[in-house]
């Protein structure tokens, strides 16, 4: 590749950096469109106040705390679909992993939303944005190899919803299939 291509916020930091470009920028871009679906809005907005202005970044903040009864009231969220949107955004959380090699395939991300494999915790994906922050990668890998929610385990859940049905992804697909 002799330069970067993408849109500005879903490309992958391995896009512009010394890092190999692989199937998992890809990955990383869906998680970007999680977090807009999440909350019904473009994951920029210099309209809003400092904190709020990068969503993802903001996001990943309000779960962190476990303030995602902020996030839900914010983003308009209903309550019934409280345990649906926390499953979105680990799984966004996990696809927009800083180092390519600690977000999971597409398969897996599909079979997470399905509801057919468990999420597991995320790691924080902006530590990277900040001084004085250390970025572990052994720790990132490990982090897809606890309990269930192994990548390479054929382990289901016995119980699955699937994230399509409601009225948060029926708005997307709507909005997918008019254009």
């Amino acid at each position: 590749m002799t330069g970067g291509r993408g849109t500005p916020g879903y490309a992958a930091p391995e896009l512009w950096m010394p890092l190999p470009v692989t199937h998992k920028c890809d990955v990383y871009s869906f998680g970007m469109l999680l977090f807009e679906i999440i909350g019904r809005r473009r994951n920029m907005d210099v309209t809003l106040g400092d904190s709020q202005q990068w969503f993802p970044r903001w996001a990943w903040d309000k779960y962190e705390k476990k303030q995602l009864k902020e996030l839900m009231i914010v983003c308009a969220i209903e309550e019934k679909d409280k345990d649906v949107v926390e499953r979105m955004l680990k799984v966004a959380l996990c696809c927009v992993q800083y180092r390519p090699e600690t977000r999971p395939v597409m398969s897996i991300v599909v079979k997470m939303l399905e509801g057919a494999l468990e999420v597991a915790e995320p790691l924080n994906p902006f530590a990277y944005l900040f001084a004085g922050v250390e970025h572990n990668d052994s720790l990132g890998r490990k982090a897809w190899s606890v309990g269930s929610s192994d990548w390479s385990s054929s382990e289901v859940v016995t119980q699955s919803t699937l994230v399509t049905g409601t009225p948060l992804m029926r708005r997307y697909e709507i909005t997918m299939a008019s254009s």
